[in-house]
């Protein structure tokens, strides 16, 4: 007797448990996606680019582009995970993998489709330096044919370029570059003005700026799978700060 009272009391507790387990599952693929991925901290890659975003040499990442990304993040209550990688790292990954994004980014016609964008969080000068002592006398990127150039991978600049039938040397990085142009590997690099202005004087480089050709705004850019709600969240307090920044 006291066996099958056991074995129904057992019965019982089992048929109760997977009642609950059924019921949570249920729960489980009830709940919107973007309910769960909205809570995830966004994994956010950058590059050496100064003075928009690079590390101070203590290990912490900053710069123009990065602080006002930062303020806007902690306003719109937004937890994120920042990232300095080599370009070519930090712009695949945000490409390819979720809840990833990448700054700071040329908004381009091949990438519009790619991303989801937030900006523009600064202006970027596009221009073409040689070393001063050289003295070269270039004035157009029609010019830049009979001429060794330099740009780095995955680079909106160097693709520009290249895109004009000029032949590009790529670098993994914009500091191999300023190296490159200094020991004579390269006659002229392109690559944003006041990135090479920066680089240049952290090096004691003298560079000259032979001309500027383009003016491209930097964005973040996020993978597809990032909540809309989030980013959208995330722009309405980036565009507050810069109408606050305009107004100073």
């Amino acid at each position: 007797m006291a066996n099958d009272v056991t074995r129904r009391w057992r019965y019982r507790m089992g048929v109760a448990l997977l009642t609950t387990l059924g019921s949570y599952s249920m729960s489980l693929h009830a709940m919107p996606l973007e309910a769960t991925t909205e809570t995830l901290p966004l994994t956010i890659n950058t590059e050496e680019y100064p003075p928009f975003n690079y590390s101070d040499g203590q290990g912490r990442i900053t710069g123009s582009a990065t602080l006002l990304l930062r303020d806007a993040l902690r306003q719109a209550d937004i937890e994120a995970y920042f990232r300095l990688l080599p370009w070519a790292r930090a712009y695949t990954e945000a490409r390819l993998r979720d809840n990833h994004c990448v700054y700071s980014t040329t908004r381009t016609q091949e990438r519009e489709a790619l991303f989801q964008w937030v900006g523009p969080l600064v202006v970027n000068e596009w221009a073409a330096f040689s070393l001063a002592e050289r003295e070269l006398s270039i004035a157009s990127l029609s010019e830049l044919h009979a001429w060794r150039v330099g740009s780095f991978r995955e680079d909106a600049v160097g693709d520009y370029v290249a895109s004009s039938g000029i032949n590009v040397l790529l670098a993994p990085s914009e500091r191999e570059n300023i190296a490159r142009l200094k020991a004579g590997l390269l006659d002229v690099i392109v690559t944003g003005k006041a990135t090479g202005e920066f680089m240049a004087q952290e090096q004691d480089i003298a560079l000259a700026h032979l001309f500027t050709f383009y003016r491209a705004p930097l964005y973040l850019a996020c993978h597809p799978s990032v909540s809309e709600a989030l980013l959208a969240r995330l722009q309405t307090q980036l565009d507050a700060l810069n109408v606050q920044k305009e107004s100073q």
